[in-house]
C-alpha cells in the first residue's frame, strides 16, 4: 500500500534526534524546542532537603541544664523560675490596689476581679479573654515551658525556637499592670472622689513577670553559648545598608519617623477625664511617670520609664547604629544581641493595648476620652512594626550568612 511521504518520513524519523540537537515539538516524548528539564538541579535540591532533615534528626537530644552542670546556672535558673512562680501565685491572691470612685464603695482591683468585671458585668468578652490569656494563663505557660526547655532533652533548633517565641511574648504579661498605671494616674489630685491605694500584689506580679523575662534572656544566651557559635572574623565590613536595595532609602526614613512619633507619643496627652465631678486633667506618658514619682511609687515609676521611654529609644539608637555603621562580624553579632534585648524590654505596644482596653472599659469605671496622644501612640507602634520588618529581617539574614560562612571556613 502506498503511504504518503510525510507519514513515511514521520515514522522513519521516530526516535531519531534532529541534526541541530533540538527536540521537535508535538511528539509524545519530546520537549519544547529550547527548553530542557533541569533534573540535576532537582536532584540536588532533593538531596539538600534530605541532608537538612538528616542533620536535624542527628542533633543531640540533651538538656540545656546538663551542659552547665558545673556552673552556678544549673541551680540559679530553676531557683529564679520557682521564685517567679511563687510570686505569681501569691500575687493572684492579693489585690493590686484599692479603688474608690464616687459614689461607689471601695473595690479591690486584681486580675481575677478585672476578668470577672469584663465578662459578667460589662459583657466585654474579648477583653476578658485578652486579659485572661496575657496576664493569667501565659505567665504560667511560660514558666512551665522554660522548665521544660531547661531540663527536657530537646534538639538545639527546637529549644532555640521556643526561647525566641517566649522571649518575644513575655512583655505582654504586663498588660494588666499598665491598666493599673492608668487608674493611678487618673486618680492623682482628685481628692476623696477618686482614690487609689497601691497594694503588694501589683509589685509581686510585676516582679514575677520581670524575673521570668530576665531568666528567659539568660537561658537564650546560655543556649547560644552551648551550641558553640562560630568565631566570626574581626576585620571591618561594610555597613548592612550597603547593597540593601530599596531598604537603603526606606529604613532611614522609618528610623526618623519612629523616633519622632515616639517622642510625640510620650509627650502628648493620651486620656482626659470627662466626669463633671472630677478634675478634667489630661495625662501623657511623661506626666504619668512624674505622677508615680510624686506619689512615692518610685519603683513603679522606674519600670514605666524604662519600658515606655528608655528602652524604646535605646532600641532605635542601637538599630540605627547597627544598620548604618560598618563593623566586624564579631561586633555585628554583639550589636544584634543588644538590639534583641532592647526590643523585648520595649513595651510601648503593650501600653497601647492597655490604653485601648481602658477606653473600652473606662466609661464604666471613670468617664474618659482619648486625646491626640492615642493617635500618636498608634502611629509609633505601626512605624516600629514596619521598621522591624524592613530592617530587622535583613539584619538577621546577614548575621546568619556570616555564621554560615564562618562554619564553612572552619570545616
Amino acid at each position: 500500500m502506498h503511504m504518503p511521504r510525510l507519514q513515511r518520513r514521520g515514522m522513519c524519523d521516530f526516535g531519531h534526534a534532529p541534526q541541530d540537537g533540538r527536540h521537535r515539538t508535538g511528539g509524545l516524548f519530546s520537549a519544547p524546542i529550547g527548553r530542557s528539564v533541569d533534573t540535576a538541579g532537582m536532584n540536588l535540591e532533593i538531596k539538600d532537603k534530605s541532608a537538612i532533615r538528616a542533620a536535624r534528626a542527628a542533633e543531640p537530644h540533651s538538656p540545656l541544664a546538663f551542659k552547665f552542670d558545673r556552673s552556678i546556672a544549673v541551680w540559679a535558673i530553676p531557683a529564679c523560675l520557682v521564685a517567679s512562680f511563687t510570686m505569681n501565685v501569691v500575687a493572684l491572691q492579693l489585690p493590686f490596689m484599692n479603688v474608690k470612685i464616687f459614689p461607689d464603695p471601695t473595690e479591690a482591683y486584681s486580675i481575677p476581679h478585672t476578668i470577672s468585671l469584663m465578662w459578667t458585668t460589662l459583657k466585654l468578652y474579648w477583653v476578658a479573654i485578652l486579659i485572661t490569656g496575657f496576664s493569667l494563663v501565659f505567665p504560667f505557660v511560660k514558666l512551665l515551658s522554660l522548665f521544660m526547655l531547661w531540663f527536657y532533652p530537646l534538639r538545639a533548633s527546637v529549644r532555640g525556637r521556643g526561647l525566641r517565641i517566649l522571649g518575644s511574648l513575655g512583655r505582654w504579661s504586663l498588660l494588666d499592670v499598665f491598666v493599673a498605671l492608668v487608674l493611678i494616674v487618673l486618680a492623682h489630685k482628685q481628692g476623696s472622689l477618686f482614690v487609689t491605694d497601691v497594694k503588694l500584689g501589683l509589685y509581686l506580679f510585676m516582679g514575677a513577670i520581670m524575673v521570668s523575662m530576665g531568666t528567659g534572656e539568660v537561658m537564650s544566651y546560655l543556649h547560644e553559648q552551648a551550641e558553640s557559635p562560630p568565631d566570626l572574623p574581626t576585620d571591618r565590613r561594610p555597613a548592612p545598608s550597603i547593597g540593601s536595595g530599596w531598604r537603603r532609602v526606606v529604613v532611614p526614613i522609618l528610623l526618623l519617623g519612629s523616633f519622632f512619633s515616639l517622642l510625640t507619643a510620650v509627650e502628648l496627652p493620651f486620656l482626659k477625664i470627662t466626669a463633671w465631678y472630677l478634675n478634667d486633667a489630661s495625662y501623657s506618658i511623661l506626666a504619668a511617670i512624674a505622677t508615680l514619682w510624686q506619689t512615692d511609687e518610685h519603683l513603679f515609676a522606674i519600670v514605666v520609664a524604662g519600658g515606655l521611654v528608655v528602652m524604646p529609644v535605646v532600641r532605635l539608637l542601637v538599630l540605627a547604629a547597627t544598620w548604618s555603621i560598618g563593623r566586624s562580624p564579631a561586633r555585628f553579632r554583639v550589636a544584634m544581641l543588644r538590639t534583641r534585648i532592647a526590643t523585648q524590654w520595649a513595651m510601648i505596644d503593650v501600653f497601647g493595648l492597655a490604653i485601648a482596653l481602658f477606653l473600652l472599659e473606662g466609661s464604666e469605671l471613670v468617664p474618659v476620652k482619648g486625646e491626640d496622644g492615642v493617635w500618636a501612640l498608634c502611629i509609633a507602634i505601626i512605624v516600629n512594626a514596619v521598621l522591624a520588618w524592613a530592617a530587622g529581617g535583613l539584619l538577621k539574614t546577614r548575621l546568619n550568612d556570616m555564621e554560615r560562612d564562618a562554619r564553612k571556613e572552619a570545616a
